[in-house]
């Protein structure tokens, strides 16, 4: 009577810690930096529910959010301001919360960069993208040595200032770069080559649309 009393209470135990793992999730911090792209900004320049806006509301529902921080995101964010800012260790003045804290602290962190750059420059030289991804590349080194969690990196895609052959050649060079330090590749050419992601035909942002086929993509890879 005492071993099946004993060999129930174990039973129940065992099974508490199953349904406990099975139902547990884990929260996790959420970290977005970049430039327009990375913020949801509009045609008109007001800035929209961006991708990783979508993301957010994806863990929310699957109750793993602990925080998002898209602070850091800045509109017209060069590659040489992203590693500055992270260099310099850049503090948020309303938390006192530094970039390089965030990136340690992310489960997740999602990287949008070089849209408004190579779009913004008047003569677009091959010395601006030699720059660009020098800069990536420094970028992802410091985030990588900081962080050894899920970072991934959105490529660039087709423009009226960024031909086709051009795009898919600074992507290549995009994709080797995060491959060096383990980094997720993301390439959203395909979402971007469709007319309807668009509100302006002579604009480079992307829709809410556009941005949450985007998520569906993330999604995909973590």
């Amino acid at each position: 009577m005492k071993k099946k009393i004993i060999l129930t209470i174990l039973a129940s135990i065992f099974f508490a810690f199953l349904i406990y793992k099975i139902t547990y999730h884990e929260e996790m911090n959420f970290l977005a930096i970049g430039d327009g792209l990375s913020l949801g900004l509009t045609a008109y320049n007001v800035k929209g529910y961006s991708y990783n806006d979508y993301l957010k509301d994806y863990f929310e529902e699957n109750t793993i959010l602990r925080e998002y921080i898209a602070d850091f995101a800045s509109v017209d964010e060069t590659s040489k301001s992203l590693l500055t800012k992270i260099t310099n260790n850049e503090i948020l003045e309303n938390n006192n919360l530094t970039i390089q804290q965030a990136i340690s602290k992310a489960k997740i962190i999602t990287i949008s960069i070089g849209m408004d750059e190579l779009n913004n420059l008047k003569n677009l030289k091959t010395k601006n993208i030699n720059n660009y991804l020098e800069n990536v590349d420094k970028i992802l080194k410091i985030i990588r040595n900081i962080n050894k969690n899920k970072i991934i990196i959105t490529s660039l895609y087709e423009t009226n200032k960024l031909s086709s052959s051009l795009t898919n050649k600074i992507n290549n060079e995009l994709n080797t770069i995060a491959s060096k330090y383990h980094v997720t590749y993301l390439d959203i050419s395909n979402v971007a080559s469709n007319p309807k992601y668009y509100m302006l035909k002579d604009n480079y942002y992307l829709n809410y649309q556009g941005h949450y086929q985007i998520c569906e993509l993330i999604k995909e890879v973590i």
